[in-house]
């Protein structure tokens, strides 16, 4: 593991208030329609997975003025797969 302690915590808190936002207040009726979707609940789903992993990766890059390495962007990615079931649970409610 490369990411340092902090981070990772701070990530984690990131992906878990962002989730608990998005619980509160559900989807906008209108996303169906603006973004033609056939299954809203896998496009909210893919859109939150992308918000946590490129807030995260914006994060790192400024708190560490500089790019994630390989290594060290899989574990970003990883953290967000670490609430996959928690994500895709509340995203499937949805379609």
């Amino acid at each position: 593991m490369t990411l340092d302690l902090e981070f990772k915590q701070k990530t984690t808190k990131l992906i878990e208030e962002t989730l608990e936002l998005y619980k509160n207040s559900g989807a906008s009726p209108r996303v169906g329609q603006v973004w033609d979707c056939k299954r809203l609940g896998d496009f909210l789903c893919g859109f939150f997975v992308g918000e946590m992993v490129g807030s995260a990766l914006s994060a790192f890059q400024i708190v560490h003025k500089r790019e994630p390495t390989g290594e060290e962007h899989l574990e970003i990615i990883e953290l967000v797969e670490s609430y996959s079931k928690e994500i895709l649970d509340f995203f499937a409610k949805f379609n």
